[in-house]
């Protein structure tokens, strides 16, 4: 089961619900990623089989965008804030949990 936290940068304000790393649950693994174009963080799908351990991983892309203007990164919960680089925090209790 995958699971969803908030994480908020007091620095800027911003605040996003993303599972802050690699995460799966029973059809897909997902990762964070932070898109150096949109200035957020996403989780994408990585794999359909999660299960599958050689199973083809999903090459990294922003939701946004078909194409590979949007540079991405992964990214991990304590990583920077995409916005201004400062760090940000994470609650410590899971906000989602997902299947």
């Amino acid at each position: 089961m995958g699971q969803y936290f908030q994480f908020w940068c007091d620095a800027c304000g911003y605040d996003v619900e993303v599972s802050g790393g690699p995460d799966s649950g029973m059809a897909v693994a997902t990762q964070t990623i932070a898109c150096s174009k949109c200035k957020q963080l996403f989780d994408v799908v990585t794999s359909n089989e999660p299960w599958n351990a050689s199973a083809i991983q999903e090459p990294l892309r922003c939701p946004r965008s078909r194409g590979s203007s949007h540079r991405v990164a992964a990214w991990n919960g304590g990583d920077p804030c995409p916005r201004c680089n400062a760090i940000m925090r994470p609650a410590r209790v899971a906000a989602v949990l997902w299947d």
